[in-house]
């Protein structure tokens, strides 16, 4: 009896691996040119399978279960189609040419979404933050590649996430950078034909090129091989900070010889964009080749997008009433009757990825890559010693301020609503600058009282990942991968431009004030005491970050006929270290040379189910566990003055885990989610002016608990061939969950290392709305398309100050009704620990598109899109509070704000060929 038990268990687990297969293949043609198409993503959703067309157009699964299945083709510029299929039980399944149809939008959400990326990006004082979601629309998930583009104009973050948490790869090289966590997509600007092919993993799905992320992973493909043949020029024209762009790419596709060659130029430009002060200069360059030689694949891409553009700048809600104008832009004023922004950025980050694909069988791959760029970031800003405060915002120049004497009230509310005249009070006076640095060369000492200089975040950085991807058996995969990361972040500032001055003295000018007569604390470089400073010298700081890291990983999938499931694992070593090179006079002992190198060890496990209800119907469930290494722009005090940092730096754990609910009947499809993702001991840094203290703060954060959880909607309804229907919709909380320990260094060396507990339990997460949601309706006939979309969110929340809410802070508060309690005590501190929250706000998007093909199979495409129509320029996108709240001088420490743009057009023409 026991012999035949044993038996029967043997022979129901090894079932499936004597199960009968078959073979699915086809070829993807263009519907009208009827040209075959490379590079677009095949998936056989029963099996759980996806692949990729080829030079010819042509798809291939073996070993695939029979019975019905569903075949779905998704590219960036083809609509996503469908189709049923019956696999037989053996044999194979040949499905012929497949046509489908060409967006007629000619990939305008693509076009839109990196827009809206760096705009987000340009619009940031310091210009270096990305708080708005990178696209997915790779994708064929419903829920992220509408929210991708709908959103992006509100800043969305999927899932609150922060986008270190989001990984982008290029021909299979990680190009996060290492200190910021963050892909560069200003390098890629106006060069979307050459970034519109790619491989979307959502979340922490597996993936065929990365171990993969919470916020996901997208491999975009350059290689020139996998471009189809022939040519696009694309003119367009905007409201936007440029207002032209213009691109011409060509691409050879694979020839008969194994060469392929891919082209493409374009550039950018305005002289002033929709909001006034903002300029906009870029010219980008992509060029690859691709050899194939019997199974060896080897491509060389490189590209670049040099760029100058002025930066508008966020303020108060005083100056936005004032002026009557919520886009008003305090950066740039008249200089010799011509407009003048004081903050402009110059970037340019030329890269290039070498990368191999040999296919050592048919079940096995290996893909490796080597990517490197060098990139220059350069800010420039306002400085000044020993004069009024040129910032035209600059809280004493408000009618606020002067509440208490009405005449000055009234002098200073006429000066800012005339704004007109050469003392213009709203806009920075750069002749009264130059003027007060011309009086200083023939009665003082010539050096600047007011000068512009260049706050420099340079690059140089490389990468080498190698990939294995082979078949263990019919219901195994498996995919495993290595990863080396080098990287040098050089971070100083020069000399822009003295306004007429002789020369700078290299000293901190707060220190000085401070500590009058100390001839060493006010040095900036001990090794060079005193030095006078020109145009295109470093000055200030000047120091080095060098961070290493390896990585290696696996994941396993299984599938089978009802049950996939997967797991895998990541090992991780980093290791940083600054480089002072100037002796700071505050920090004599710790600003000069190498110090400490931090090391981290970190892992990541993770394991996802799916069950399959039907071909049709999912359950997926997703779970995982890691420790992340601190971002090493995060972990220093003062970086640009001392390599001091909080002692037991440890490695942030994230746990996160969902619930998904996938659906695709013939008209209607969608994804329903539970998420949740906590995180544990994070560390964060702001730097800011503190008014009172008068010198520049650095206040690091270490142990900082956070929680994201919400609830995720996506459907699309099919009602024919013409029309169907989007609703996207999420609702959650992104708040912090307990109360982290903060140090404070002073950069004037007064104070340095003071640690306070910061109260920020139940605080929200600022800078991303908590619900949002669209409704979307989609005409589609006879190569005319129409898209509305009716988009709203709300639960948007300021992001909070640590300084407001350190713990001594709340000395002496008592509630009402206690022993002790002071009335104006309380109302002090509420105002102080008060969270604004943005009113909530709706827009609608309209695009419209046709496309027309020629006899010789060339086409003629245009699109126009019209977003935030019914917009009143009244919805807030971004803000943060500035640090205390004064009572008596509000506008002192109120929060500053960013608004939405008014109606933005985009018109797009393209010519193929």
């Amino acid at each position: 009896m026991k012999q035949k038990l044993w038996l029967w268990i043997f022979l129901c687990s090894s079932f499936p691996a004597f199960a009968q297969t078959a073979d699915v293949k086809g070829r993807l043609v263009d519907a009208v040119s009827e040209n075959p198409i490379a590079g677009v993503l095949v998936i056989l959703r029963g099996n759980n399978q996806t692949t990729y067309t080829d030079d010819n157009g042509q798809f291939l699964f073996r070993d695939v279960d029979g019975g019905e299945d569903v075949l779905v083709f998704n590219a960036a510029d083809f609509h996503s189609t469908e189709e049923t299929v019956i696999i037989p039980v053996s044999g194979t399944l040949d499905r012929g040419d497949i046509r489908i149809t060409r967006r007629p939008g000619d990939n305008f959400q693509l076009t839109a979404t990196i827009d809206e990326i760096q705009r987000a990006m340009e619009d940031d004082d310091v210009g270096l933050s990305q708080d708005v979601s990178a696209m997915v629309i790779f994708s064929n998930d419903i829920f992220l590649k509408n929210a991708g583009y709908q959103f992006s104009q509100f800043r969305y973050r999927m899932r609150g996430y922060q986008n270190r948490f989001e990984e982008r790869y290029i021909n299979g090289v990680n190009f996060n950078d290492q200190i910021r966590g963050v892909f560069n997509y200003a390098s890629v600007g106006a060069l979307n034909d050459m970034t519109r092919n790619g491989d979307v993993v959502n979340y922490f799905a597996p993936s065929a090129y990365s171990f993969g992320s919470i916020g996901g992973s997208e491999n975009i493909n350059m290689r020139a091989g996998n471009y189809t043949r022939g040519g696009k020029a694309t003119i367009s024209l905007t409201n936007r900070n440029y207002y032209a762009r213009a691109m011409v790419s060509y691409s050879t596709g694979m020839q008969d010889n194994g060469w392929a060659v891919s082209a493409s130029i374009g550039g950018r430009y305005s002289h002033e964009g929709n909001i006034e002060g903002v300029f906009y200069r870029n010219i980008s360059y992509a060029f690859g080749l691709e050899k194939e030689v019997n199974n060896h694949r080897i491509s060389f891409m490189t590209f670049g997008s040099p760029v100058e553009r002025g930066q508008q700048g966020s303020s108060v809600q005083e100056v936005y009433d004032l002026v009557g104008n919520n886009l008003y832009n305090p950066n740039w004023g008249y200089q010799n009757g011509k407009k003048r922004n004081a903050r402009v950025v110059k970037s340019y980050d030329p890269t290039g990825v070498l990368s191999h694909i040999w296919r050592i069988s048919e079940y096995t791959t290996l893909t490796s890559g080597v990517g490197m760029h060098h990139s220059r970031y350069g800010g420039t800003a306002l400085n000044w010693y020993n004069g009024p405060d040129p910032r035209p915002d600059y809280y004493r120049y408000l009618p606020s301020y002067h509440r208490e004497n009405q005449t000055a009230f009234d002098y200073y509310t006429y000066l800012w609503e005339k704004q007109c005249g050469k003392d213009n009070i709203s806009q920075v006076n750069w002749d009264k600058m130059w003027e007060a640095n011309h009086i200083n060369n023939i009665e003082g000492s010539g050096s600047a009282i007011y000068m512009v200089e260049e706050r420099r975040r340079d690059l140089f950085e490389m990468a080498l990942n190698s990939t294995l991807n082979t078949r263990l058996s019919q219901r195994v995969k498996l995919t495993a991968g290595i990863g080396l990361k080098n990287s040098l972040s050089k971070q100083f500032k020069t000399v822009d431009d003295l306004l007429g001055a002789q020369y700078l003295l290299d000293t901190d000018k707060f220190a000085e004030r401070d500590f009058p007569g100390d001839e060493q604390t006010v040095q900036n470089d001990l090794n060079r005491p005193d030095r006078r400073v020109y145009e295109g010298d470093v000055f200030g700081y000047d120091f080095r970050f060098r961070v290493n890291s390896a990585d290696i990983w696996f994941q396993q999938e299984h599938s089978y006929r009802y049950v996939d499931f997967y797991f895998g694992s990541r090992l991780k070593y980093s290791e940083f270290q600054r480089e002072g090179k100037m002796r700071n006079g505050r920090y004599p002992d710790s600003s000069f040379g190498k110090g400490k190198t931090h090391r981290f060890t970190d892992y990541a496990l993770k394991a996802g189910l799916t069950y399959k209800i039907s071909g049709r119907h999912f359950i997926t469930g997703n779970i995982s566990y890691q420790t992340v290494a601190p971002l090493v722009d995060n972990v220093y005090i003062s970086p640009r003055i001392t390599d001091q940092a909080p002692e037991n730096i440890q490695s942030m754990r994230v746990f996160s885990s969902d619930l998904n609910y996938v659906f695709s009947l013939p008209n209607l499809a969608g994804r329903v989610t539970l998420f949740n993702t906590n995180f544990y001991d994070d560390m964060m840094r702001s730097s800011y002016y503190h008014d009172s203290e008068r010198t520049f703060v650095n206040h690091q954060l270490s142990g900082v608990d956070k929680v994201h959880r919400g609830v995720e909607l996506g459907v699309n309804y099919k009602l024919n061939n013409t029309w169907n229907f989007d609703l996207i919709g999420s609702t959650a909380e992104y708040y912090y969950s307990n109360n982290p320990e903060g140090v404070i260094s002073y950069e004037n060396g007064k104070e340095s290392g003071k640690t306070e507990t910061v109260y920020m339990t139940d605080y929200y997460l600022g800078g991303t709305p908590q619900t949002m949601g669209t409704f979307g309706i989609n005409f589609f006939r006879n190569y005319w398309f129409l898209n509305l979309n009716i988009n709203g969110f709300g639960r948007n929340y300021v992001e909070i100050s640590p300084l407001r809410r350190l713990a001594s802070n709340y000395i002496g508060i008592m509630p009402p009704e206690a022993e002790g309690f002071d009335e104006d005590l309380y109302n002090a501190y509420r105002i102080l620990t008060h969270q604004e929250k943005f009113k909530g706000g709706y827009t609608l998007d309209l695009g419209i598109g046709k496309i027309w093909y020629l006899r010789n199979r060339h086409s003629v495409n245009f699109n126009l899109t019209v977003n935030n129509i019914l917009n009143r320029r009244d919805i807030r996108t971004g803000g943060y509070e500035q640090g205390r709240v004064n009572p008596d001088y509000p506008n002192r420490f109120n929060s500053k704000y960013y608004y939405m743009q008014g109606i933005n057009c985009f018109f797009n023409m393209s010519y193929r060929f």
